[in-house]
């Protein structure tokens, strides 16, 4: 790539309000009362930690999948949900982690997280079985710690679940 072409990249990403690192660019937004005009403040923020996953039916009974979760995102005042991660297991389960955000003034974050449990024929099915939702304040440059939660499929008796352990993180 050539040097002119780079520095095109460049300033259409600042002008896109991305600096180069990839940080948003302070932005300026009307106020709530839209009297006045504040800076916007942007955080990133991640959610990472662990899941188990047992699909205990089919031919794949008794399957048991771990591994890590880790998403991260730049956030501001205006929430914005998406699906931050999924992962499948046995052919039949998926979980998904949909989350959204929204800052305040001191750089803390609120951050609503909506976990889902799909169990069916297959790994792309829409049978959802369980749901949890949760939010948390994180302030600024902290983490925070959640217990273990359990999505389980209560019509087989309980035995498909997920069991996920996250961390909230509100980094600069």
């Amino acid at each position: 790539m050539s040097i002119r072409r780079k520095a095109v990249g460049i300033l259409v990403a600042a002008a896109a309000g991305l600096t180069v690192a990839g940080a948003p660019a302070a932005v300026a937004v009307p106020s709530a009362t839209g009297t006045a005009v504040t800076a916007s403040v942007w955080r990133n923020i991640a959610l990472t930690g662990t899941y188990t996953i047992r699909d205990d039916e089919g031919i794949f009974a008794a399957t048991r999948c771990n591994g890590n979760v880790a998403s991260e995102g730049w956030v501001n005042e205006v929430r914005t949900p998406s699906v931050w991660w999924e992962t499948t297991c046995g052919g039949e389960i998926r979980v998904e982690k949909h989350v959204s955000a929204e800052t305040d003034a001191t750089g803390g974050v609120m951050i609503y997280v909506t976990l889902r449990f799909y169990e069916g024929t297959n790994d792309t099915n829409t049978d959802l079985d369980a749901h949890y939702d949760f939010n948390r304040y994180v302030p600024a440059g902290q983490t925070s710690t959640v217990g273990e939660i359990t999505l389980r499929n209560e019509e087989n008796g309980g035995k498909d679940w997920a069991k996920l352990n996250l961390v909230l993180h509100n980094d600069r």
